[in-house]
Order: C-alpha cells, then structure tokens, then sequence
C-alpha cells in the first residue's frame, strides 16, 4: 500500500492565510512530481470536518480525505479496547491505520496519533520580537513548541535562519531539524483573470504598487506608508495597494493606526487597503504591479516573496536575515533598511519604470527556474516524510 501523509488543517477560520498557502504549496510541489516519486495525500480530521474547506483549491491533487473518530456504539468501544489491549496500544494508531493514514504532517490532530508524526515549526519570532507578545502568549508558544519537538519525530524548519534559532532552542533535539525551503506553486487559477481589465475594476489606474501581508504588528507597514507619503509631498504618482487579512493577532489597534495614518496625511487616493480578496484576484493584482513590497520585520520564509519570484517580480523586501537567504538565488530582490522610508520611497520610484503592457512580460521566464524549484521542494518534503514512516517501522 502506498504510504498516506495525513496533511492536518491549520486555518480553519482563516485567520492564518500563509500557513494555509503554505500546505497548498506543499501539496502541490508533491502533486508535481513524477507519480513513481509522490506520497499519497490525504487531509486528515479529529472528529469532524470543519464548514470550511482550506483545502479546496488542492482537492483535486489529495489521494483521500479522513475523518478520525472514536467508536460511537458500545460494540464498537469494546471491540476496539480488545484490539488495543491484544496489541499493547495506547495510541490512536489503530484507527489512522483503518483510515489507511501513515504519518501526520504538519500538527497532531490528536494528542496521541500514535503513527509518525512531522512537526512544522513555522518561525521564532517570539523570542525575535517579544515585544509584540502578551506573557501569557509568550508561555504558550514555549510550550507548544516544547511539547511538539518533543513529541515529534521529525521537525520541518523553512529557513536556515530558522534552523540556527532550532539549533539555540532544542540542542537536545538536532538529529530531528530538517529543512524544506518551500516555493509557491502557480496554479491555473493564477493565469484565470486579465491584470488590467481587475486593475480598472478596482479603480486603479496608472502604476501601482502591492503588498500582500496580513495587518499584523510585525508586518511594518508604516515604513511602506511614510514613503508613500515622501513620494506624494514630491509629486510622484504612484499608488500603494495593500490587501491581506484585516484580522489583528494582538488587537485591531494596529490596523486602526495606519488608517489613522492615511486620514491624518489624506492618502486616501495614495494607499488603498483592500482586505482579504480570492486568491486569483490577488494574484492578478499582483501581476499587474510594478513591484512587490515585503517591509515585514520577521519572517519564517515568506510565501508573498516567493509569490513574486514565481512571477518574475521586481521584490523590495526589509534587510532581515530570511529575506537574504530567499532572495540569494537571483537579481530580483532589492534589501532595504527595516526603518528608512527615504530609501523606501526611491527605490519604490524607481520600481516603477516602463508601461503597463510590459508589466507581466517576465513572467514566462521563469518557468523552467521555477519547474526545478517545485520539484526540489516536492522531493525534500517526500523524503523527510518518509524517513519519518521508515524509522518507525
């Protein structure tokens, strides 16, 4: 039997649109690949589905999709604890091997699977920037990640950023850490609304540029606003889109400050916050931009980076670590101060060079670099995954 990965959900309610990007891509690098080379995929449920479906534009990639639940019927209960006593389980092992699931990836859907579990630990920024932290949240990302290293049998890691913070944090755990630079996986869906003609329907005309991150405190956007606002006082044209998730981990506080922001300088025609749009819609935007901005203070390996070099984008990202090792590959990316809006605010005229029609012309270039890029991601996750089932065995 082919071995199954239980892909567990992490956005059910859609506060997390990255951590959902991120399976999606995961799925379909391995949906890329040779089919003697793939796993088998499956999402996986404790109990219940949720109404919302995070896995809906990979369905058609998973091999299965599982709902674990305990027996419900008296039979069914004793049954079970005679099989569990026979064999000397403890777990849950048997009913992901009824549901034909071998190894779990990316969170226990249970507290005890019982069956190889791979545990993606996104990023550190607690302890980077605690300040954006509560005590109480401060404890909890401590033990969640004590308890799931320690449970885990392997440990996915985006970055080798990441890997130095795992190395500091879990020297005890080293033999687990693996790294799996994820890449994003353009989709039909990408290439499925025209640029200009969403661009116009959004009332956008003339250059623009996007930022695709989520109203988080780390996120930085008030460098990207202030130079917006350098640029305007000087007459320059161009235009800030931002979409993303309007939800604030920490507190609306942080969003209602850069309104405050726009009101207060009357950027209202300058910088435009769209909120969270469809996947195509916001690709299409971002196509249709003369560049992309990711000002953000941290990151575990960021998927709007690796949205726009799938597109052949120029990229103005913040000077932090990460972004160096993401945008080593290639000429695309430009690093700039985390806190200097006048660097911010030239390099973002300069961005915007050449007419609208030209655009997206880059795009078709970097097929055949992205082609080896999914594959690479594909196998690195295969392999860590089935290592994770070998060693169990």
């Amino acid at each position: 039997m082919m071995d199954n990965v239980g892909f567990v959900p992490i956005d059910t309610a859609g506060k997390w649109v990255g951590g959902r990007y991120y399976l999606q891509h995961l799925i379909k690098s391995v949906a890329a690949l040779p089919e003697n080379e793939r796993l088998g995929m499956c999402d996986v449920w404790w109990e219940r589905r949720a109404d919302e479906d995070p896995f809906k534009e990979v369905r058609h990639h998973l091999t299965g999709s599982a709902v674990i639940a305990l027996p419900k019927g008296l039979v069914g209960r004793v049954s079970r604890k005679v099989r569990r006593t026979i064999a000397g389980w403890g777990d849950a092992r048997d009913l992901f091997h009824s549901a034909g699931i071998s190894s779990v990836f990316p969170i226990l859907p249970c507290e005890a699977p019982g069956i190889p579990y791979v545990f993606w630990l996104y990023d550190f920024q607690y302890q980077h920037l605690p300040q954006y932290f509560s005590e109480d949240m401060l404890r909890w990302y401590e033990e969640y990640f004590d308890v799931n290293v320690t449970q885990a049998d392997l440990v996915v890691l985006s970055s080798q950023h990441a890997l130095q913070d795992y190395h500091r944090t879990y020297p005890n755990y080293i033999r687990k850490a693996r790294v799996i630079r994820f890449c994003s996986v353009p989709d039909d869906g990408w290439w499925e609304l025209d640029p200009e003609s969403l661009a116009q329907a959004k009332g956008l005309e003339g250059q623009f540029v996007i930022a695709s991150n989520q109203f988080s405190h780390h996120k930085n956007h008030e460098v990207i606003f202030e130079a917006m606002r350098l640029l305007r006082d000087r007459g320059d044209h161009v235009k800030l889109v931002c979409t993303g998730s309007n939800y604030g981990f920490r507190g609306q506080d942080y969003i209602e400050r850069l309104r405050t922001f726009i009101s207060d300088h009357h950027l209202e025609a300058t910088i435009l916050i769209l909120g969270m749009l469809p996947r195509n819609e916001q690709i299409a935007l971002t196509r249709r931009a003369a560049s992309v901005l990711q000002p953000s203070r941290f990151e575990g390996w960021s998927t709007v980076i690796e949205d726009a070099k799938a597109l052949g984008k120029k990229i103005l990202a913040s000077d932090i670590p990460v972004h160096r090792e993401q945008l080593a590959e290639g000429n695309d990316g430009i690093l700039l101060p985390l806190d200097d809006p006048t660097a911010w605010a030239e390099a973002i005229s300069a961005s915007v060079d050449g007419s609208i029609t030209k655009l997206t012309n880059r795009e078709h270039v970097r097929a055949p670099n992205l082609a080896n890029r999914v594959a690479s991601t594909g196998r690195s996750f295969v392999a860590v995954m089935r290592e994770a089932i070998k060693n169990a065995k």
